[in-house]
Parts: C-alpha cells; sequence; structure tokens
C-alpha cells in the first residue's frame, strides 16, 4: 500500500468514527419526549421507565405518549408526571399529590407495592393512598383546579374529609417509600383490597435545596404493582405518632427557638392545617396544650378490637436519634418489639416484618417511642444556612416525625 493510499484509508476510518460517534452524540442529547420529532415508524425507546413509540401523526414523525414498563414479577406500572416542585416562600420542601388510576375492573389484592423515584436529589419519601371509588370524582375535581399536574398536600393527600392519622378519611395509607424501605412485599397470605373504581393517590414529598436548576429538581415516581392470585386476608395500616416538643440547644439562639415563633414558620412554609398537626397529636396523646420540652416523645395507642400484627416501619427525620414501637398486652403487661432503630439511620427505612405475627386483643396497645439530638444541626449540611428552630411534628425536613407505621390484619 503506497503511502498516499495509507493516508487515504487512515483518513477515511477516523471521518467514519467521528459520524458514528457524531450520531451517537446526536442520539443521546435529541429529546424523547411525547410530542417530539422522531425518525423511523415503529422505533421504540425507554427513558425512566416510560416506553415511547415512534408514529405518524398528519405528516410528522412524533414519539408516542409514553407508557409505563413492566418488568418480571410485576403487573401493573404506574408513573406521575414529571414535575419541578416550587416549595412555599421561606420553605425547602413541598408536598405535591398525584390521581394514578390503576383501572380496577373487580376486587383486586395487592401482595407488593415498589414505589421508586427517579431524582434522589429533590425526593424525600412518596406515601401511595386508596382513593374509594366514590371519592374519586371529588379527587378530579382537585386536580383540575390547579394549572400543574397534581395538588398541593401538606399533612395528608389534601381531598375533602382527608386528615394524616383518621383512619375514617376518604382516603387510607397503602405503602410508602422512603430512604431505604423503597420494596414493600406484604407477608404471605396477606394482601392490600381495593375494590372496583378505587384509585390511588401518590403524595411526593420534595426537598429542593437552594441553587438546583430547573433541570435538577424535575422528578416524577413509579409506582410498580404486583397481585395476589387469589382473594388473601386484607392487611390495613394504622399509624401511632407522638408529639415533638424539642427546645433548641444550650448553644443555640434566635428568634424561631420561641415555640410560637416556629409554629407561626412551620404554616408559613408548609400550611395552616399542617401547622395544626402538633395541637391534634398532643389531644391524641392526653398531653397538656402547654408542654414541657423534652428530647424524648412518647405516645400510646390502644386497640379497640382484636387484630393481627404482622409488622412496622419506623420513621424520624434527620435529628433522630432512636425510635422502637413496643406492643404492650393490657392483660399481662408483657411488652413485644415490633421495631426498633437504637441509632436512627434516615437511609434505612425498612420494615421490620415480624417471623410471628403477634395476636393483640382489646384493651392491648401500641406505643412509639422517639428520642431526638438538635446537636445533629452543627453537623448536618441541611442545617449550615437555616437558623436553629423549637421542633414540633412538622411536614418539613427541617422539622420532625416520631411514626411508626403499623401493619395489621383484623
Amino acid at each position: 500500500m503506497t503511502m498516499h493510499r495509507l493516508r487515504f484509508f487512515i483518513t477515511s476510518l477516523l471521518v467514519g468514527v467521528l459520524v458514528i460517534f457524531g450520531l451517537q452524540a446526536f442520539a443521546a442529547t435529541t429529546t424523547v419526549k411525547a410530542g417530539a420529532a422522531c425518525s423511523k415508524t415503529g422505533a421504540t425507546t425507554v427513558v425512566k421507565t416510560l416506553k415511547y413509540t415512534c408514529i405518524k401523526s398528519g405528516k410528522k414523525l412524533i414519539w408516542s405518549k409514553g407508557e409505563a414498563v413492566k418488568t418480571a414479577g410485576q403487573d401493573l406500572s404506574l408513573v406521575t408526571p414529571a414535575y419541578v416542585p416550587l416549595p412555599p416562600d421561606g420553605g425547602t420542601d413541598e408536598y405535591r399529590c398525584f390521581l394514578l388510576d390503576p383501572k380496577f375492573t373487580k376486587e383486586t389484592f395487592l401482595k407488593s407495592v415498589t414505589i421508586t423515584p427517579d431524582n434522589m436529589m429533590v425526593s424525600h419519601h412518596g406515601i401511595l393512598y386508596r382513593v374509594s371509588a366514590a371519592n374519586v370524582q371529588a379527587t378530579k375535581n382537585l386536580d383540575e383546579q390547579s394549572a400543574q399536574p397534581g395538588w398541593s398536600c401538606f399533612g395528608d393527600t389534601g381531598i375533602p374529609g382527608a386528615t394524616a392519622f383518621s383512619p375514617a378519611s376518604p382516603s387510607s395509607w397503602i405503602s410508602f417509600w422512603a430512604p431505604g424501605g423503597n420494596f414493600k412485599k406484604y407477608p404471605e397470605g396477606t394482601g392490600m383490597r381495593f375494590a372496583q373504581g378505587d384509585q390511588f393517590i401518590l403524595q411526593s414529598h420534595f426537598m429542593v435545596m437552594p441553587g438546583h436548576s430547573d433541570s435538577q429538581k424535575r422528578a416524577s415516581m413509579n409506582v410498580a404493582l404486583a397481585y395476589a392470585k387469589s382473594p388473601v386476608a386484607d392487611l390495613k395500616t394504622m399509624l401511632v405518632a407522638a408529639p415533638i416538643e424539642v427546645a433548641c440547644g444550650p448553644n443555640e439562639s434566635g428568634p424561631l427557638c420561641i415555640r410560637a415563633n416556629a409554629l407561626a414558620d412551620l404554616a408559613k412554609r408548609t400550611s395552616d392545617k399542617a401547622a395544626l398537626q402538633e395541637i391534634g397529636l398532643l389531644i391524641m396523646c392526653g398531653q397538656s396544650l402547654t408542654p414541657t420540652p423534652s428530647p424524648i416523645s412518647e405516645c400510646a395507642q390502644s386497640i379497640n378490637s382484636p387484630i393481627m400484627i404482622y409488622g412496622a416501619t419506623p420513621h424520624m427525620h434527620q435529628l433522630g436519634k432512636s425510635i422502637t414501637i413496643v406492643h404492650t398486652n393490657g392483660s399481662t403487661g408483657a411488652r413485644t418489639e415490633i421495631s426498633s432503630r437504637p441509632l436512627w439511620n434516615f437511609d434505612d427505612q425498612r420494615t421490620d416484618w415480624l417471623t410471628q405475627p403477634i395476636s393483640a386483643k382489646a384493651g392491648d396497645s401500641i406505643t412509639v417511642r422517639c428520642t431526638f439530638d438538635v446537636g445533629l444541626r452543627s453537623q448536618l449540611p441541611l442545617y449550615k444556612n437555616l437558623s436553629p428552630n423549637y421542633i414540633v411534628w412538622g411536614e418539613g425536613t427541617r422539622d420532625e416525625m416520631c411514626l411508626g407505621i403499623v401493619n395489621y390484619t383484623n
């Protein structure tokens, strides 16, 4: 091969490589979303659990509406709209709810629910609620009132009649995602029961720190469902929560260290409704409405009828130190630990399923006990630019929760 031909060969090879890489770069940067242009009819691509197909619309080729992709072991996947959170003035948190329709045409039992966020940079937690068929239209009306996808829902689902803790509310807790606890497979022989026409609300808690661009904030959540093949015991959820009254540390000071100011700030950052939850918890737990601050929070909830307890999940925020959830036999006083985190880790919010379910009777109780350490504020980046505050139960990441999520059957 002459030197001239060798140079020609090498040049041609380089051009070919550059063309290939150029096409790959073009493909990588081309936006794939519903309605965007595509080049070949029938071509498909998957982006963040959504499958898009290139279809003809008039004289144009465009990507179809994304369809949720199922994976092995799943019967249905639902995806919330991509949303850019916008916390209220002065806050870093937004609670946004989205209506999801599983199109249940008959009684259905779920044997597992997997909730997966696509943006861990802003996703704090997600809670899946049931909406009965009778309340679906009211929920749709609420959704349609907002110009943006979903609706604001600090504290609960935001639909008429709903509260954070009432079991009689039109929506009820099904499952949740939090760091370290994203897969919820229910115990053998149990499942969550749904009637024809029931739907879901997914409450997404977004936490946005300063400096994030819209592209970094945009987030959605995927809900993957697996169905039981036959009717099973109806698994339900009980929320056992304790009020929180933690004062600023000895080396901390500022206007928000005054309880009244902290409550007013909580309402501003979240909602008036969410800010009233601490008062409700004090009443529910039989505690004084002029509480004495303490790093320990505790509350016992009575059991009114026989149930089988299968497990529990603990939940706190960043200043949690420890949490335990305990069943107490009303007749003997015997205590059985359902769940415990002697050293709280926010990234370990898995469900603790019992090897042997507890047979609880009327008169028994379930207690949640939490301890907090405001000294952690000096160690965590989250609090670097935040003034210290008196801590009560609140929806914001800088606030705290003391919550036992208990699963049981009647």
